[in-house]
């Protein structure tokens, strides 16, 4: 079924621009390395992590790939922040390039304005009427009409992977985010 909804809309070659992957990153804003330092021997080893609160991942990207691989020219920045909203320091101070959309959520995690605004901001200028657009089963993101309110041409079409095989089938899963969080990993364990 997939395969011939991708023939209808371009019988000519299988997968191009037309068909593009979008899926959620998230990474800790500090990095926590799994080893420790201790003495053969030793029965109990203390550690400190420098902050409690940023041991859990607080920023999420969300970028686009084209089937053939290509990196969409913008991607969506999840900030996490005390409010849904930058703060008035953070606004001044933060250096926005313009392939970057920016947004905030408390946890860091996109939320349905943040999704939103990735199908407005970020997917919109890029595509053309007739595209087909492959998605995980993530709530937020899998709802048709949140989708339509965005893209109400019927040549634009959400496929969504189903739940527990992102893993498996998800493009960005297999290539793209591994390969960032082995070298974000790599990068925080020599900085710090």
């Amino acid at each position: 079924m997939v395969r011939k909804l991708i023939w209808s809309l371009n019988p000519h070659v299988l997968m191009q621009e037309t068909h593009i992957f979008s899926d959620h990153c998230s990474f800790q804003q500090e990095y926590i390395p799994p080893r420790t330092f201790s003495f053969t021997g030793e029965r109990t080893t203390e550690v400190v992590a420098r902050k409690k609160y940023n041991v859990t991942h607080s920023y999420t990207i969300q970028p686009v790939t084209s089937a053939n691989g290509l990196l969409l020219d913008q991607f969506l920045l999840v900030l996490q922040e005390k409010e849904n909203t930058l703060g008035k320091r953070v606004q001044k101070n933060l250096i926005i390039p313009p392939s970057v959309v920016v947004k905030a959520s408390k946890s860091g995690k996109s939320n349905d304005e943040n999704h939103h605004a990735f199908l407005n901001e970020v997917l919109r200028p890029f595509v053309g009427k007739k595209f087909l657009l492959f998605l995980d089963a993530w709530k937020t993101q899998a709802d048709l009409t949140k989708f339509r309110a965005v893209f109400p041409h019927q040549g634009s079409q959400l496929l969504i992977f189903p739940e527990g095989s992102t893993g498996y089938i998800q493009p960005q899963d297999l290539s793209l985010f591994w390969s960032w969080r082995f070298i974000h990993e790599k990068i925080e364990h020599y900085t710090h």
